[in-house]
């Protein structure tokens, strides 16, 4: 296993593979990647297009922000895509510095083989150990929570029934500084 930070390049070379594993994980997120046109969009409660293969909307922004991938055997396991000095509503000049983790996915093979905490692990120690980091989920993304939590993430802001009835938007942050 290795950890690449993917080059423009290497992102076309894995871009039918990124493209299924975002196919497959699809309906795993809430509101699925198919309804979004944007890593960092505001509004998440229906919005989108909706239908097969829309998940590209999200990808042709995704795929220009840097993308650290799993790779083994010449086959991405995981990624997970971010911004570098992101700063939005609750993410001030203050905290620059940092990284905004927008989009991980997994592949279904990659399960149960603890490649998340290797990948983060790797992400805040081995190439981002100087910023804060933040990202956001879903109040029932209760696995990713947990991974969250194990890192020292820290709940920032959180968007009551954001995503839908019951279904909060959460914002999170490990601060290094």
């Amino acid at each position: 296993m290795e950890f690449v930070l993917l080059t423009e390049e290497q992102k076309q070379e894995f871009f039918q593979d990124i493209l299924h594993m975002m196919q497959l994980s699809d309906k795993d997120f809430v509101p699925p990647l198919s309804e979004r046109s944007s890593t960092t969009q505001s509004s998440l409660a229906g919005q989108g297009e909706k239908g097969e293969g829309s998940v590209l909307n999200y990808l042709s922004e995704m795929i220009h922000q840097p993308i650290l991938a799993a790779v083994e055997d010449g086959k991405i396991l995981e990624f997970i895509s971010f911004k570098e000095n992101y700063v939005t509503d609750g993410i001030d000049e203050k905290d620059l510095p940092n990284i905004y983790l927008s989009t991980l996915i997994l592949h279904p093979d990659g399960r149960g083989r603890g490649l998340t905490k290797q990948l983060y692990g790797h992400l805040f120690n081995e190439l981002y150990a100087d910023r804060n980091i933040f990202t956001r989920t879903w109040s029932t993304n209760v696995p990713h929570i947990k991974i969250l939590s194990f890192f020292g993430f820290e709940e920032l802001k959180r968007l009551k029934d954001h995503r839908g009835a019951g279904i909060d938007t959460v914002y999170y942050v490990k601060r290094r500084f």
